[in-house]
Parts: structure tokens; C-alpha cells; sequence
């Protein structure tokens, strides 16, 4: 063989051999992944530390997770009250702001139709917060222009009543450059979001995977609302509500183990 022949024969093996690493290496932390047409972020494993000293703190070591780079709309929604018959009366012209007024076991419901479920509240605050414990997704400073909140502005002196441009809901994915450390967006302000626990303070103990008690009262909302003010919107702020109740600034994000596995089977208990 000539010298030639054998430099693109070496130059063809270095080039498998960097794809073959590229394939294997496996997605990156932010690697946007679509899932059943849908952006969700990949999630590294890791152990991370929950709350502060005014909300407890608690170790977890999580597995790598998917999880909606947005907030379910209304659009999304739509598909499946109709393949299931379920009322919605929304305008198709708010297809693009998040869907409101769903109770828990609904959004639940909407999970897994989707082929995934509820974050867990550990998931969703490692997921808003990153590795370095910031207050908000964007850093530690309040900044009531980065985000969807009640920002205390008179609507007598300003037209739409606010500093961040929306009086009422945004469509999602209005604030870009506010999107988390792992460029999941609206995970402060705009609704609240169901999580998949019920919640309790938390245990004293470390834990894997963490995803609250078995049973309980209340399931735990996350991340603030347009109505709510600045501090709600804090990465590791805890709220809760009745999972049989809905409210107009209440919605949900889904979340998938990772590799993201098949639609599941629609639970009973849908409305």
C-alpha cells in the first residue's frame, strides 16, 4: 500500500473513531432532546442540596432526568382533552400561553398520556437552580424585568401594570436570556407548577431520589406566579394547594426518566 493509500486509510479510522466517541459520549447537561415532538432539557445526576435556611435543606442524589424546556400550553393541552373528550374552552388564539385551572391528578393524567410524569420537587429545583445554589434561574439578584411576576408597579402608571411587559399570563418562553443554568425556561414567575409530591418538611436525612411522602394532604407547587411577588419566585421557595383543586395561575411542566421511555397507560382518575 502506498503512503497515499495508507494516510486516508488513517485519516477515515481517526474520523470512526471520533464519531464512535461523539455517539457514545451520551447528551450533555442543557442538551435540548426531543421527546414525542417535544423540547425537553437533559438533566445530569448528581447530589445537590434543596432550600435554605428558611425552607430546611435537604441532600439528594439525583439520577440524569428529561425535563420540559417550557410550560405545558394550552395548545398541548388541547390534544388531549379532545382525544379524551374532556372540556376546555380556551380560544385557540391562547394556544401559546400556558395552560391554568388544572387540577393535579390532571395534569398527572396529561403526564403520562405523554409517555412521562411529573417532575419531582427535587428534580424541578435542581433543574431551576443548578449547581451553585442561586436564588433565581437567572443568578441571586430580584429583577422584576426578568421574569413574570406581581411586581408591585401601579397599573394607573404604567399601561400594562407591570415592569416585565405582562399585567396577566405570558405565552411561555418570553425571557430567554432569564432561562435557568441548564436553559430551562419560566421556571420563575408566570404560574405556579405542580410537582409530583405530596408535601411534608423535609426529612433530616440525605436521601436518593428523593420524591416526598408516600401519601398526605396537599401536593407541592414550585417557582411563583404573575400574581405572586418576588419571593415566591425563588428557585427553592415551597408553596402547596389541594391536588383536587385548580386556580388561574396554577399549571405544570412534564418531566421523563432518562432514556425517556413509551406512553403510558391514561390513569383513572382523569377529569
Amino acid at each position: 500500500m502506498n503512503r497515499g493509500a495508507v494516510t486516508s486509510v488513517s485519516m477515515l479510522l481517526a474520523a470512526l473513531a471520533f464519531l464512535s466517541l461523539s455517539c457514545s459520549r451520551g447528551p450533555r447537561p442543557g442538551d435540548v432532546i426531543k421527546v414525542k415532538g417535544k423540547d425537553m432539557v437533559y438533566i445530569p445526576g448528581g447530589t445537590v442540596t434543596l432550600g435554605d435556611s428558611t425552607m430546611g435543606r435537604l441532600v439528594v442524589t439525583l439520577k440524569p432526568y428529561l425535563i420540559d424546556k417550557y410550560e405545558v400550553t394550552n395548545g398541548e393541552y388541547r390534544e388531549f382533552a379532545k382525544v379524551f373528550g374532556l372540556p376546555f374552552s380556551v380560544a385557540p388564539a391562547y394556544d401559546d400561553l400556558p395552560v391554568v385551572n388544572i387540577p393535579w391528578e390532571t395534569a398527572d393524567a396529561f403526564a403520562a398520556w405523554r409517555g412521562c410524569r411529573l417532575p419531582t420537587e427535587a428534580e424541578w429545583e435542581f433543574a431551576a437552580r443548578g449547581t451553585d445554589g442561586r436564588r433565581y434561574p437567572w443568578g441571586n439578584p430580584a429583577d422584576a424585568e426578568k421574569a413574570n411576576g406581581d411586581d408591585g408597579v401601579d397599573i394607573m402608571t404604567v399601561p400594562d401594570g407591570s415592569k416585565d411587559g405582562f399585567s396577566g399570563l405570558a405565552p411561555v418562553g418570553m425571557f430567554p436570556k432569564y432561562a435557568s443554568p441548564f436553559g430551562v425556561e419560566d421556571m420563575a414567575g408566570n404560574v405556579w407548577e405542580w410537582v409530583q409530591d405530596w408535601y411534608a418538611p423535609y426529612p433530616q436525612n440525605a436521601v436518593s431520589d428523593y420524591a416526598g411522602p408516600e401519601s398526605g394532604e396537599q401536593k407541592v407547587v414550585r417557582g411563583g406566579s404573575y400574581k405572586t411577588n418576588f419571593l415566591n419566585l425563588r428557585t427553592f421557595h415551597r408553596a402547596y394547594r389541594v391536588p383536587g383543586g385548580a386556580a388561574d395561575d396554577v399549571g405544570f411542566r412534564c418531566a421523563s426518566d432518562y432514556p425517556p421511555r413509551e406512553p403510558g397507560a391514561l390513569p383513572s382518575n382523569v377529569r
